[in-house]
């Protein structure tokens, strides 16, 4: 693993490294990070270096990655592993939409167990911002005999709003009603 321009780039992406300011957005990119977030992407390409490269279509237009490269620019850090795919317009945004939508979903117990072998290799900080960053606290860890049941259940409730003035009403009414509640939108 090599560095460039400050950023680690493992060997194998070494030959696809490019100037990130030559790389163009549409601008019509649907994922927005906060300050926070963005934050906790510095510290992880700081940490960890690229675990994987930029994605974009032959002419340079983003897939995936716009915030890293917008992260890494605003750092003065302005080279990165780019992967160029020969891939049209619709599917360039379909493949932005996979990869910024697409996920798995976590088991709280095994989720709890990785939390606590976090926890117990000393990187509590760490843990508690990369959280925070996603709008969650770290779960109370119980250090007694339940350890195998260490996360409080949580359950969530999602309302599919009309529009944007009801769904303010309803965030507004349930906080009020003391829930904690967030706004997600899809």
């Amino acid at each position: 693993m090599q560095k460039v321009d400050g950023v680690k780039v493992p060997d194998a992406y070494l030959p696809l490294v490019e100037d990130l300011r030559l790389l163009r957005s549409d601008d019509n990119n649907p994922n927005a990070m906060t300050a926070r977030q963005k934050e906790q992407v510095w510290l992880s390409l700081q940490k960890y270096g690229w675990t994987y490269p930029i994605i974009t279509n032959r002419d340079g237009v983003f897939a995936d990655g716009e915030q890293r490269a917008a992260v890494c620019r605003d750092h003065g850090e302005f080279f990165a592993p780019v992967l160029r795919l020969a891939v049209s317009d619709v599917d360039r945004r379909m493949l932005r939409q996979i990869l910024n939508k697409l996920r798995g979903s976590h088991d709280r117990e095994l989720d709890a167990e990785e939390f606590k072998r976090i926890l117990e290799a000393g990187e509590k900080d760490c843990l508690a911002a990369l959280l925070a960053s996603v709008g969650e606290k770290i779960p109370r860890l119980l250090d007694d005999e339940r350890a195998g049941s260490s996360i409080i259940e949580c359950y969530e409730l999602i309302v599919e709003c009309k529009n944007e003035p009801e769904q303010r009403c309803f965030f507004e009414k349930l906080k009020a009603e003391g829930y904690r509640v967030r706004v997600l939108n899809l």
